[in-house]
């Protein structure tokens, strides 16, 4: 009994000393959401599809983007020969829209060099996540790994002054009282009225739970929000529908899984956070990604079942989430899920989807690390598109990119309406548009 006594109350000195070495201002209420202008979707079904990585490596996954002043678009990714492998680095590459083409693909960051900035061991790097500032410099949070799994992980910063040409080390954020470990990053940031920012977090140690991290341009924690309050929601998608309102998307990391996001929205600018709900929207326990086009219109791009990460669609509200469509279909594998694929009928299919823009420059490597990354000896072949990342850029085109297969990074693009042409009609569209 004295025993378990000690220990709490160390753990409550831990906690206290948190909070009494944090500024007076952290825990006052943020400043207003900055929302997007309301836009309608695209009328044009077809989207353009391409690959955005090169094949410069066996493994690649997780890419986020972020658009530049010129309305070209920055993305990173990690890639190496596995995930959590120590020649894991964070590579980038740069689209054109003008052009419609992809600059070559380059390591941006290492694991040596994080570790020599920030002077500590760095075992293995994980999800990147960029943010553009007013005043041209760029912010890119890297998850770092020093020991153990994902669980022990940090987020630390990093600065560019040449729009992610080069990176310099700039701090670890402090987000958590018990040796501040446990913060990871998925999801795109929203941003303040005040300038500041909120980073969508999440912790895996102990409890698996989403935070909101408001920041200054200084990489200080302003303030911190928990979503929902519950002990197995993770990636934390947040969008803003007006200065104070949004809605979070987490998701579902219970076992057994029910095969449904979580939901929770807050009306006071991300200050506090409804408990966690079930969505209608099915999920295999799977990241998503998805914009705002307006208040209560949403676009959420994920796996759109409850078993496998063998499909990819978008789903579409416009009333707040109270009805759902399926929007946009760009991969559905449906029929040969449970079946063991033996690796020359799945290589097959797999070279099908190439066509037109999404056909690599080196089609046979390429066929060759998927066959290496999805098929396992005598339970066949599995398919795999995943961990979509969603933005709209200035002018209203749609960007996603997604893992596709584990072995590349596929950009989808849709084209925002020009003058002229004709207007989105919600009565006439087709409910499910398939895009292989």
């Amino acid at each position: 009994m004295l025993k378990r006594a000690f220990h709490l109350l160390i753990g409550a000195a831990l906690v206290a000393g948190y909070f009494a070495a944090t500024p007076e201002r952290l825990w006052q209420p943020p400043p207003q959401l900055l929302a997007v202008e309301p836009a309608p979707v695209p009328s044009d079904s077809q989207w353009q599809i391409r690959f955005a990585s090169d094949a410069d490596t066996r493994m690649v996954h997780a890419a986020s983007m972020v658009e530049l002043p010129d309305g070209r678009l920055r993305a990173f990714w990690f890639a190496g020969t596995r995930e959590g492998a120590a020649d894991v680095s964070i590579n980038s590459a740069i689209f054109d829209p003008q052009l419609g083409t992809w600059s070559d693909e380059i390591v941006s960051v290492t694991r040596e060099q994080i570790s020599q900035g920030w002077g500590r061991h760095i075992r293995k790097l994980g999800n990147a996540l960029p943010v553009l500032d007013e005043d041209g410099r760029m912010r890119l949070f890297v998850v770092a790994v020093s020991f153990g799994g994902w669980a022990a992980s940090r987020l630390v910063v990093l600065e560019s002054s040449d729009m992610g040409a080069s990176w310099e080390f700039d701090t670890s954020l402090v987000a958590t009282p018990f040796l501040n470990i446990s913060t990871l990053v998925k999801t795109p940031p929203i941003h303040y009225s005040d300038g500041t920012i909120g980073l969508p977090v999440y912790h895996e140690m102990i409890g698996k739970f989403g935070e909101i991290l408001r920041l200054d341009r200084d990489n200080r924690i302003l303030g911190k929000a928990r979503i929902g309050h519950g002990r197995k929601a993770i990636q934390p998608l947040v969008l803003v529908d007006n200065n104070n309102h949004a809605v979070s998307f987490l998701r579902n990391e219970n076992e057994p899984n029910n095969g449904y996001l979580y939901q929770s929205s807050s009306n006071d600018g991300g200050w506090t956070w409804t408990p966690l709900e079930y969505s209608p929207l099915d999920n295999p326990s799977s990241a998503l990604g998805g914009v705002a086009m307006g208040p209560g219109h949403w676009l959420v791009a994920t796996n759109c079942n409850r078993e496998e990460r063998d499909d990819l669609c978008i789903r579409e509200t416009r009333d707040s989430g109270q009805h759902w469509e399926d929007r946009w279909f760009f991969h559905n594998r449906e029929q040969w899920r449970g079946n063991a694929l033996e690796p020359g009928t799945f290589v097959d299919l797999v070279d099908d989807e190439f066509a037109g823009e999404t056909i690599p420059e080196d089609r046979r490597l390429l066929l060759e690390r998927v066959k290496a990354n999805k098929c396992h000896g005598d339970h066949g072949c599995a398919f795999q598109y995943d961990y979509p990342y969603m933005v709209r850029t200035r002018n209203g085109d749609l960007h996603m990119l997604y893992t596709w297969n584990k072995t590349a990074i596929r950009h989808a693009w849709l084209k925002a309406d020009t003058v002229g042409r004709t207007p989105h009609n919600n009565s006439q569209r087709k409910e499910i548009t398939y895009v292989d």
